[in-house]
């Protein structure tokens, strides 16, 4: 058995060929710098059952087929993967997707680069409403904890504040002098912080619309950030800045930078230099993810910056980062991989795939504690049920 593990890819719609018989299906296993194998999947009906079965060469081992997953063993490395495909694939955009971000009821808001920023129902795939003011691309948009109000933010370097019931905007946020390239909300959303290709990460009260601070000043675009808890916590005495005594925000540069600030204190703890451009980022415990453009996964110790681990399974860059529960997170990559991974040991041999993207970018990840939101390249925004993947990690 190698330690290096393969991407091992499929046919993007396999889930349709495979239900017939006498069909077939590629799948692929590529190590990193090396050519890909490519094979096929077979189907056939049994005669005396009428059956349908499924022939693989043998570098795989057959584990199971449903509707929506087929779960293959690769001989070689070792590594099991399974192969989820969508519950259902909207099109409400035009234009290749850019963000995502699903609330608890079955609304969803996301924008794409047609300068749409689109608020619509999940079940029925209809347009709620349509948010106007962006002076150009919305980069990222977030529901705040309450499910009925939207975060956004964009090319125009400002942050907008609506309402996911009547569209109106009450609050814009300006000081940015180029474009933001992410945000996050701070607890309940009194306060939120965004960051921008200027360099500056801000600290904003929503409620007067001003910025209380630059938390970090980075010497170049920062591209990603992500909130985490600490147990260094101080009192804030300004009450407008609400729940950042124990706030960390950790955001990742173009320049490959990854800096961890103090919220409150509006001080830096460590700054960690990676391989490559850090494009995505997210937190799991005491566990910083970060992916970058080379396509390498680092985790890093929240406390200190340093490297726990690498996975280097794809030079594909890394588009996206978002968390699950049990400690898994989900990486979409530039050419539509978009794969399931966990932080624990006994599970470092499993990937779920979720397949849909003919090798279109998946742009952003979203969750709403029941189905994982994939915004991709291709205009589609793919929709997964969470229990067909927690299956695998049982």
């Amino acid at each position: 058995m190698s330690n290096l593990k393969p991407v091992v890819s499929i046919q993007c719609n396999w889930n349709e060929v495979l239900t017939l018989p006498r069909e077939e299906v590629w799948i692929s296993a590529k190590y990193l710098n090396a050519n890909s194998v490519h094979e096929k999947i077979r189907t056939s009906v049994n005669k005396t059952e009428r059956k349908l079965k499924i022939y693989l060469s043998n570098n795989y081992e057959f584990i199971s087929l449903t509707k929506l997953s087929i779960v293959v063993k690769h001989k070689e490395s070792d590594l099991i993967v399974a192969f989820v495909a969508a519950t259902k694939a909207h099109n409400v955009h035009q234009k290749a997707v850019l963000s995502v971000s699903a609330a608890e009821s079955a609304l969803v808001v996301s924008s794409c680069e047609g300068h749409k920023l689109l608020v619509w129902d999940s079940r029925t795939n209809q347009q709620v409403l349509d948010l106007k003011g962006h002076g150009g691309p919305i980069y990222k948009c977030k529901f705040f904890p309450s499910g009925v109000v939207v975060l956004s933010a964009g090319a125009d370097g400002s942050c907008k504040i609506w309402s996911a019931e009547s569209g109106i905007n009450p609050v814009t946020l300006r000081g940015h002098t180029m474009s933001v390239a992410d945000i996050c909300i701070v607890d309940r959303g009194r306060n939120v912080i965004s960051v921008s290709k200027d360099g500056l990460a801000k600290l904003w009260d929503v409620g007067e619309s001003k910025c209380l601070d630059n938390i970090i000043q980075a010497q170049g675009p920062i591209n990603c950030c992500a909130l985490a808890h600490t147990t260094d916590e101080i009192t804030v005495e300004n009450d407008r800045e609400i729940a950042t005594g124990n706030k960390l925000l950790i955001v990742g540069c173009e320049s490959g930078f990854v800096i961890c600030a103090h919220v409150a204190k509006r001080q830096e703890i460590f700054r960690k230099q990676l391989s490559s451009a850090c494009n995505a980022c997210a937190i799991i415990d005491q566990t910083i993810i970060a992916g970058c453009s080379d396509g390498k996964i680092t985790l890093l110790n929240l406390k200190d910056g340093s490297v726990i681990s690498e996975i280097h399974e794809s030079a594909s860059p890394i588009l996206s980062i978002a968390t699950l529960p049990n400690q898994l997170f989900i990486v979409g990559r530039q050419d539509g991989n978009c794969a399931i991974l966990s932080l624990q040991e006994e599970y470092s041999s499993v990937r779920v795939q979720l397949t849909g993207s003919d090798c279109d970018g998946i742009r952003d990840i979203a969750f709403n504690g029941k189905w994982i939101f994939i915004g991709c390249r291709d205009t589609y925004i793919r929709k997964y049920d969470f229990k067909q993947i927690i299956v695998n990690f049982k």
